[in-house]
């Protein structure tokens, strides 16, 4: 598995165990996360590893985030995904995406998100 693939893998594993530590470990210094709301730039390993966090804590315990497939190509990846959860409110969600990745050096460099509507 190259370190690309594996950066991916971590970071999904990351969040289902909601480990701060380790969403951070894999992220670079200067990350862009770009989540599927339209217009929005989270920049920065504390502020990109804040976003990811609130975002599974905006869910009950029990969330599941599963990779479906993905592919790699070069410091490029994408990673289709399904996020199962229930909200705090107690409303079932059950989201299908894809994220766009690059990488550097063996950690996450840009991660842009993409659901289905």
């Amino acid at each position: 598995m190259s370190a690309n693939a594996d950066a991916s893998h971590k970071l999904t594993e990351a969040l289902n165990n909601r480990d701060v530590a380790a969403v951070e470990e894999l992220l670079t210094e200067d990350v862009i996360f770009l989540p599927a709301k339209a217009g929005v730039q989270v920049d920065g390993r504390e502020d990109t590893t804040k976003a990811l966090i609130a975002w599974v804590d905006a869910h009950q315990e029990g969330y599941r985030l599963e990779t479906i497939r993905e592919f790699f190509a070069g410091d490029e990846g994408y990673n289709e995904w399904r996020f199962e959860a229930t909200t705090l409110a107690g409303d079932a969600v059950d989201v299908h995406g894809v994220d766009y990745f690059r990488f550097a050096n063996g950690k996450i460099a840009e991660k842009t998100s993409f659901k289905k509507v």
